[in-house]
């Protein structure tokens, strides 16, 4: 009876501590898909030989931002020239992706979400997500 007891001590620790991760993630990534971060942390670990996993990443701006300055901004944190979409708010680039990136992505401050897939080798098939798309995934979930 005691190992069963001991094995939902484990599960409630691995649910407690990976609630503080995901916080800890949010605090530090609010204009990223959570999932976006989840994912690239988890391929940094488990591929530790490729610290930059190729990705399509798509970042949301506000309205009215000038669509040159975002274009030569992401070009300098990503060095890889985005793709424009939705009058110059929505810009797709692939390129390797690490932490540093991300957050560089995330600190700018005309930006408002940043969203991305793995794409491993292959190469971008364009825009993927609808602004706002992460925030109504977690909102079904939340609301289940």
């Amino acid at each position: 009876m005691s190992e069963h007891k001991d094995g939902i001590d484990e599960l409630e620790e691995l649910k407690l501590q990976t609630a503080k991760l995901a916080e800890t993630y949010r605090r530090i990534f609010y204009k990223v898909d959570p999932a976006l971060v989840f994912d690239l942390v988890a391929r940094l670990q488990q591929d530790p030989k490729n610290p930059a996993p190729l990705y399509t990443v798509e970042v949301f701006t506000k309205d009215g931002t000038d669509p040159e300055k975002s274009k030569d901004h992401i070009l300098e944190t990503t060095g890889t020239v985005p793709s424009i979409y939705d009058n110059g708010t929505h810009y797709v680039s692939h390129h390797p992706l690490n932490l540093d990136i991300l957050k560089k992505l995330n600190d700018i401050d005309y930006v408002l979400e940043v969203m991305g897939d793995y794409t491993g080798s292959g190469a971008s098939i364009g825009p993927q997500h609808d602004k706002g798309d992460w925030k109504k995934i977690k909102d079904k979930v939340n609301n289940k």
